[in-house]
């Protein structure tokens, strides 16, 4: 039987649809640590502010250094 996949689509890693679930649930996160951002100016907080400002952060950190994939 003849073989119909591409020899390039053999080469492409799998768990690529992981990747785009970590991208979606990242950025819905850095946007959610948007509004309480507004939240901790509207009562005052400087700890909220912080804790929106680490969850921002994490937003990047978790998918680029605890999750990263061997090269």
């Amino acid at each position: 039987m003849a073989r119909h996949q591409d020899d390039e689509l053999q080469d492409v890693p799998p768990g690529k649809a992981g990747s785009a679930v970590l991208y979606v649930v990242c950025a819905i996160v850095f946007v959610a640590s948007f509004w309480l951002f507004g939240y901790a100016f509207e009562i005052g907080s400087p700890l909220l502010f912080a804790a929106g400002l680490a969850i921002a952060s994490g937003a990047f950190f978790v998918p680029m250094q605890l999750l990263a994939r061997p090269r």
